[in-house]
């Protein structure tokens, strides 16, 4: 698989405990970042679709008019 060098700025102790991971691992860096970045544009897209599809569903409820719901209640 092609790959592509990104430069990312992270805070100092982010990158320790990476560092640290990737000891304990012994596995390199770009292999834990590419799972976790994975990780998280996975999780990003199913948000998204789970959004869009709220969005399609509220757009095929069917509106009642208030005074419709006012006089059903008073025909309870």
């Amino acid at each position: 698989m092609e790959t592509k060098m990104l430069d990312a700025h992270i805070p100092l102790p982010l990158a320790e405990r990476l560092d640290a991971l990737a000891l304990d691992l012994a596995l390199p860096r770009d292999e834990i970042v590419t799972e976790a970045v994975t990780a998280w544009l996975d999780q990003e897209e199913r948000r998204r679709i789970v959004a869009l599809r709220t969005l399609a569903a509220a757009n095929t409820i069917i509106l009642v008019e208030h005074d419709r719901v006012i006089d059903w209640a008073d025909s309870l």
